[in-house]
């Protein structure tokens, strides 16, 4: 929350500037790389067995996850860009609360959280970002409104979750983990301080948010040789922090 509290503050001034040329302008392209952290704000439907069965107060938790970031901006008039987001593999733990306890799986006390697998996911975004600091000002704070794609891979499930579905639902294969694309909206606050008023390099720090929707399933045979398919809608939703160092052509 302090990227926001500082942004708002720098927005703020900056309204009340005079009109004068733009730092940022037209032509100009900014390209920075840097360190991101993202924080789920995750809930989910409760699991689905077949699109029959539904195991109430099960829910799927996403963990935090890290990974280098990589954000340019082209300046397509004065004081307007457009930002692109673009990073390494971010990694993610998943774990799974509610399911019922295999020793007494009719009995009022289901499982805690478990672990049930990790996935790596790639979030590229594009923004339309405004740069609104007259050209006296070295802090350059932006705003941007646009796109995030999702694409997900390296889904894998944890023996953990392999050994209850073996125990409790009959699994004699190995479950595959699957989690579908997702497109959504997604909006961007940032700053760049250059290191001097004539300098070209310059320290970043921005936050995300992210509207990540997907659709999650696991697959396995029992043993009756049936295919078994267990669902759920999972809400990722993260906010992403970045710090990292820059440069402005």
């Amino acid at each position: 929350m302090k990227v926001f509290s500082l942004v708002t503050i720098l927005l703020a001034t900056s309204l009340g500037a005079s009109q004068c040329l733009a730092d940022y302008e037209q032509g100009d392209f900014i390209v920075r790389i840097g360190w991101g952290t993202v924080q789920p704000d995750d809930d989910s439907d409760w699991l689905l067995i077949d699109d029959a069965v539904d195991l109430p107060g099960t829910r799927v938790y996403v963990d935090d996850g890290d990974a280098a970031t990589f954000t340019g901006t082209w300046l397509f008039a004065d004081h307007f860009g457009l930002g692109l987001l673009l990073a390494t593999p971010f990694e993610h733990d998943l774990d799974i609360s509610g399911l019922p306890d295999p020793v007494d799986p009719i009995g009022a006390l289901p499982l805690g959280k478990v672990p049930l697998g990790s996935i790596e996911h790639l979030p590229p975004t594009l923004t339309v970002q405004w740069f609104p600091v007259c050209k006296e000002s070295w802090v350059q704070p932006y705003v941007g409104f646009g796109v995030n794609f999702t694409t997900f891979m390296d889904e894998d499930i944890d023996r953990v979750a392999q050994g209850y579905f073996e125990d409790v639902l009959g699994a004699v294969s190995n479950a595959g983990l699957r989690l579908d694309d997702s497109w959504g909206l997604a909006g961007e606050l940032g700053v760049d301080i250059a290191f001097g008023r004539d300098s070209s390099w310059l320290f970043n720090a921005a936050v995300w948010y992210l509207d990540i929707d997907t659709d999650a399933r696991v697959d396995f045979r029992d043993r009756d040789n049936n295919w078994v398919r267990i669902t759920t809608d999972v809400d990722i939703d993260p906010w992403v922090y970045s710090v990292g160092l820059g440069y402005k052509f």
